[in-house]
């Protein structure tokens, strides 16, 4: 008869061990329920810390839930999608095979087709070598681009129509023009003391501007402030370019139509004052210049949409409280 210790020992040895799992047929290894279990732990953390929670103790239950059921279910989230765009490539002669083997093999054969070229004098661009979770976002990142790269997939003829349609949905969003703008401005570093003895000059300043047509006559009359003076020119090709290094005076020209003038801002130690000399309203990127990207973007929502019918009708074969109690010993 076993002792009481030895029976503790026994039953905690074997609510450890791992539960059997299936996700579509394809059984998953603790090796592989465990590199999904931690990539799926890293989102639940970030999940608490978007909601200001610090998890410290996995088994305690939070405003979210409970944490390593959440774990749990990440993980089957990240299984199930993994077996639907392995089983998607195998259909479509992409890959060989499906399950984890498979893809530890391909990893295995990259990493040595890499040191090979390496040790040849070769230039190797990206990971030297490849972890199994590197090789993971490799991979999924490759097969999404094959397939919508492959002319010969069903879901990848789109019609002249539905990218018109894509187009008008996404141009607010994607395809909008900055404006072209021609400014004039002054933009003074001060102390708080400089601010509030310069701050009612740039509103005498600004109100001369307005009765005499701009700030350049207004400076010619009063030129003392004239060395602060600058103009730039924005337009598509150096709108990033200004929006970093010239981005107070582009928020300060928001809203200003031609020969309109800004209020005088003081801010973070800057006094500013911004003339817009000159609007030049643009609409959105012509279709013809984006017709490449709004169709990638329909064949890249379509196969995601596939990949996301695939997870949802795959079928997972477990004891799901087993395997909560199996992702809870983990983090112990």
């Amino acid at each position: 008869m076993l002792s009481a210790l030895a029976l503790t020992v026994c039953l905690n040895g074997c609510a450890a061990s791992f539960p059997r799992l299936e996700v579509a047929g394809f059984r998953v290894t603790e090796e592989e329920y465990l590199g999904a279990m931690y990539r799926a732990r890293s989102d639940v953390l970030s999940e608490h810390a978007a909601a200001g929670i610090s998890l410290t103790d996995w088994s305690q239950e939070t405003a979210l839930g409970d944490p390593c059921e959440m774990v749990t279910e990440r993980t089957l989230e990240l299984l199930r999608e993994y077996y639907a765009v392995s089983t998607l490539a195998v259909e479509r002669g992409y890959l060989a095979g499906a399950g984890y083997d498979a893809m530890l093999e391909d990893m295995e054969r990259i990493n040595r087709q890499r040191q090979e070229a390496l040790e040849s004098g070769a230039v190797v661009t990206g990971l030297r070598q490849f972890t199994p979770e590197d090789f993971l976002t490799y991979r999924t990142s490759n097969l999404r681009l094959q397939f919508c790269s492959d002319p010969n997939n069903p879901e990848n003829q789109v019609t002249p129509g539905e990218i018109r349609e894509r187009y008008e949905a996404d141009k607010g969003n994607l395809y909008l023009l900055p404006d072209e703008l021609e400014l004039g401005f002054l933009l003074i570093q001060t102390t708080p003391e400089e601010a509030r003895a310069l701050q009612p000059e740039l509103e005498q300043l600004r109100q001369s501007a307005l009765e005499m047509g701009g700030l350049i006559p207004a400076l010619e009359v009063d030129p003392h402030l004239r060395e602060f003076y600058a103009e730039i020119t924005v337009d598509r090709g150096t709108y990033s370019v200004y929006a970093r290094s010239h981005g107070d005076i582009l928020l300060c020209a928001e809203g200003l139509g031609t020969g309109d003038i800004s209020q005088v801002f003081h801010q973070e130690g800057w006094l500013c004052l911004v003339e817009c000399r000159q609007r030049t309203e643009h609409n959105y990127v012509p279709l013809e210049e984006v017709r490449s990207v709004v169709l990638q973007s329909i064949r890249e929502s379509r196969y995601d949409a596939l990949i996301a019918q695939r997870m949802a009708d795959m079928e997972v074969d477990t004891d799901f409280k087993a395997l909560c109690r199996f992702t809870a010993k983990q983090f112990r």
